[in-house]
């Protein structure tokens, strides 16, 4: 029988797991588990094991059929993972023996490996592991012997020799693509979406999620240079912009045009967050990319299948404004809707007055800098004709309404114009020398033509320069920050110890799942032209190694006479039975009460063990040493009773 002590570890185990695999399970679903962990304890004081097992026949049978309901919702390996949890919670509440056990462990293993696909982070992952080690543990409490204890220092010394093998098979071993892909969600996880209205900006600055890490390689670019471009926002309906279709399609972009030689090149390693887009980060004109990345249009940047797993990726690019990406790109920034009239009205004003698209550019940054404009995360809410409600009645606003209002007017005025989403600034940390980028540093401005380019302009920083120059603090009140500040981060220790953990998970990040088969091929060229020093550096370590074990067993005298060490070694199956300060000869004797079949060999062996020890009789060691190759097979299947 099981003791409640097992039984409580089990389900302390399951809920963790299902805690877990939240992302691949139905809220529903998790319910169902969690009612089957509870109704445990009272079905196993109710009626027969038969009764039992009908019951949760049926319910499994149930839960089973609307999973298939939702089978294409959730995904095969989604769907994978659903069975392996029920098949588990299911024969936990079943189990009452210790030989019922086996299948529940082995499947526990396997979602336990099943987490690693979904979570990168260090602390997650050492969470993990620890459920690991406290089912390893509960494995060996299950089927060791009562009398045996674990190890520690047995464990330990284990684990350090296993340890050149891991960090080689880490290092060396070919990295391989996944046998499987992790479906996605329709939506995103985080990040902006490929719809832009007036309070989205606004509700996603309020996560203090991390969006993505960047890593320089030369000087860090000032804050006003750090514009994230992520979306290109060219439709719009009078209210809210979408990304153009041409974006789903993947269109190629037109042919690199930035000058290496005239502009300088920034180079830069990003470290992007799980958000299940395609949408990736990128700065400027991207010229040269990784492997794990591609061009799209608008000069944009995105990944070859949805962001399920935190992705690391290299650029280079070039701060200058964008190029043409192709012959409709104008003409599809020039649409307008049918509403919105006093914009319209106010554009053709502007636009009167200004003879370039740079003079109407400056027009609109003194009309929102006379007039009382004020930038604000809680603006008030607009109705349909939302350009002209915030234009001529709230004027309070944050980065997507005046970025909205003024690609508008451009586009009324007969000036290609678009929203780009992406993020703004970010903090560095100078001592790991990495850039922090948190879904609050996202941000929204315009990009029109002029010049035969796409020129960016950031009304922002004309209503609130501190919001480029010092980031998004510097221009929110009081009452502001504290609605972007969790409670828990006023305290200056959690935000000390946060910190900490970022920074290690950084490092995690960066030299564990950033060590991709670009840098293994790297390490394998440096291996190869060091293998001379290397092949001589080896020889020498196996001189070392071989002379110090040849002093170690040539010099050192045996810790027990030999006939000792020739029962205990031919005597190895048992011989862990034996308790501490028990004579050999006494452990001999309670070892035949429980093999009576071989009493009469044990006895032989006995005496002659006894003689050759005591006596120093060379011939009973000669006779114990036949006798032992003699019967070494019936020797080892000796019985001892759990």
């Amino acid at each position: 029988m099981l003791s409640r002590q097992v039984i409580l570890s089990f389900c302390f185990i399951l809920v963790a797991i299902i805690g877990l695999l939240q992302q691949a399970l139905p809220l529903w679903y998790s319910a169902i588990l969690l009612l089957l962990l509870l109704y445990r304890w009272p079905l196993q004081q109710s009626s027969p094991k038969v009764n039992k097992l009908k019951r949760i026949n049926i319910v499994a049978a149930l839960i089973l059929l609307l999973l298939l309901i939702s089978l294409k919702q959730s995904g095969i390996f989604h769907f994978m993972l659903q069975i392996l949890l029920l098949s588990a919670v299911s024969r936990l509440v079943l189990i009452r023996q210790r030989h019922d056990s086996h299948q529940l462990l082995w499947v526990l293993y396997f979602l336990l490996a099943c987490c690693f696909i979904f979570y990168q982070s260090i602390v997650i992952s050492l969470f993990i592991l620890a459920l690991l080690l406290f089912t390893l543990y509960n494995h060996y409490q299950l089927y060791a012997s009562k009398q045996h204890r674990v190890q520690l220092l047995q464990l330990g010394k284990a684990l350090l020799l296993t340890l050149p093998i891991w960090l080689a098979l880490f290092l060396l071993f070919p990295r391989l693509q996944p046998l499987w892909r992790i479906p996605t969600a329709e939506s995103a996880i985080t990040g902006l979406a490929d719809t832009l209205d007036p309070g989205s900006i606004e509700k996603l600055v309020q996560s203090d999620t991390l969006a993505f890490r960047a890593i320089f390689n030369g000087p860090l670019p000032s804050r006003q240079q750090l514009y994230w471009r992520a979306k290109v926002y060219e439709d719009f309906d009078g209210r809210s912009w979408t990304v153009n279709q041409r974006f789903e399609r993947n269109q190629a972009r037109g042919p690199v045009t930035g000058n290496s030689e005239t502009d300088p090149l920034i180079r830069y390693q990003i470290i992007a967050e799980v958000s299940n887009q395609r949408s990736l980060f990128s700065l400027g004109e991207p010229l040269q990319f990784a492997n794990t990345v591609r061009p799209a249009a608008a000069y944009l940047v995105e990944a070859r299948r949805p962001v399920s797993q935190r992705l690391s990726y290299q650029l280079t690019s070039v701060l200058t404004a964008i190029p043409e990406d192709n012959a409709t790109e104008q003409r599809l920034n020039l649409r307008t809707a049918s509403a919105n009239p006093k914009t319209a009205a106010l554009a053709r004003q502007l636009a009167a007055s200004a003879d370039s698209a740079t003079a109407l550019i400056e027009q609109i940054s003194t009309l929102f800098r006379q007039q009382p404009y004020y930038y604000s995360l809680n603006p008030p809410r607009l109705g349909n004709n939302s350009i002209d409600a915030f234009l001529f009645d709230t004027r309070t606003g944050f980065c997507s309404h005046y970025a909205s209002a003024t690609a508008v007017l451009l586009r009324e005025a007969g000036i290609p114009a678009r929203v780009v989403g992406g993020y703004q600034g970010g903090v560095w940390h100078e001592e790991q020398q990495y850039l922090e980028v948190r879904q609050r540093e996202a941000h929204a401005w315009i990009e029109y033509f002029a010049d035969g380019r796409w020129q960016y302009f950031d009304p922002t920083a004309v209503i609130a320069p501190e919001r480029v120059i010092a980031g998004l603090d510097a221009v929110l009140s009081a009452d502001e920050q504290n609605q972007l500040q969790a409670n828990w981060r006023r305290f200056s220790a959690f935000n000390y110890l946060g910190q900490q953990l970022l920074h290690l998970d950084y490092y995690w990040s960066v030299w564990v799942l950033g060590f991709d088969d670009s840098q293994q091929y790297n390490l394998w060229q440096q291996l190869k032209a060091a293998s001379k020093i290397l092949a001589m550096l080896g020889a020498l370590l196996l001189i070392v190694i071989i002379l110090w074990y040849w002093q170690r067993y040539q010099r050192q005298p045996a810790k027990y006479a030999v006939p000792v060490q020739l029962m205990q070694r031919h005597l190895a199956g048992v011989i862990s039975y034996k308790p501490a300060g028990q004579h050999l000869s006494q452990f001999i004797t309670v070892l035949k009460g429980h093999n009576p079949a071989q009493a009469s060999l044990l006895d032989e062996l006995d005496g002659l063990y006894q003689r050759a020890l005591f006596a120093d009789n060379q011939q009973a060691l000669a006779q114990l040493t036949l006798l032992l190759k003699r019967n070494s097979k019936t020797l080892a299947k000796l019985n001892w009773p759990d």
